[in-house]
């Protein structure tokens, strides 16, 4: 099971829609399973919040065996520096663990028009598939058409798609499948 979980107010309707989606990517249950408060404790001077600090302290529901969950924030993220500096965030996840993060503050503006409501919804879903993909143990993609293809690449395109190639597909549902539930 998939629980979402809301860190500030959401549309119900994009959370409708990014249900759907998972439960597509994915083939698992995926329920909204509240929106719960920032933990004021992972919030950084700049006013970002630490991702993995807020993966870890973020309140969630009630977790069973292989259940994920997966937070959402309208709040920027921080991640620690690497080699090359400070990575952009659009989310975290806990590799092959079971919480993770995925904030909107980098997507492109919601707007108002059917299409561009869809845009934003196809482009938080590849971001949510991505994430989740990241807690069944999915690594990067070469294929800048797979969700799991980074978002920080310069190969990936204005519109992306939000679906898994079928590599990916096939490793995610043997590792469903490898489950305890």
């Amino acid at each position: 099971m998939i629980r979402i979980v809301t860190l500030g107010p959401f549309d119900d309707t994009d959370i409708a829609s990014l249900s759907r989606t998972l439960y597509q990517a994915f083939g698992l249950g995926t329920e909204f399973a509240g929106e719960k408060p920032l933990p004021a404790s992972a919030e950084t001077d700049d006013g970002r919040y630490d991702a993995e600090k807020l993966v870890r302290e973020a309140q969630s529901p009630r977790l069973i065996a292989d259940d994920k969950v997966l937070f959402l924030t309208g709040e920027a993220l921080a991640l620690p520096p690497g080699p090359l500096g400070e990575p952009p965030a659009w989310g975290y996840a806990q590799q092959g663990g079971a919480r993770a993060v995925v904030s909107v503050k980098r997507l492109p503006a919601r707007g108002v028009s059917e299409a561009s409501i869809e845009a934003w919804r196809r482009r938080l879903a590849r971001e949510a598939i991505h994430f989740v993909g990241h807690l069944w143990e999915l690594h990067h993609c070469y294929d800048g058409r797979c969700a799991m293809h980074p978002s920080w690449s310069p190969n990936l395109a204005a519109n992306p798609d939000a679906d898994l190639c079928n590599f990916c597909r096939e490793k995610s549902e043997r590792k469903v499948r490898l489950a305890k539930t």
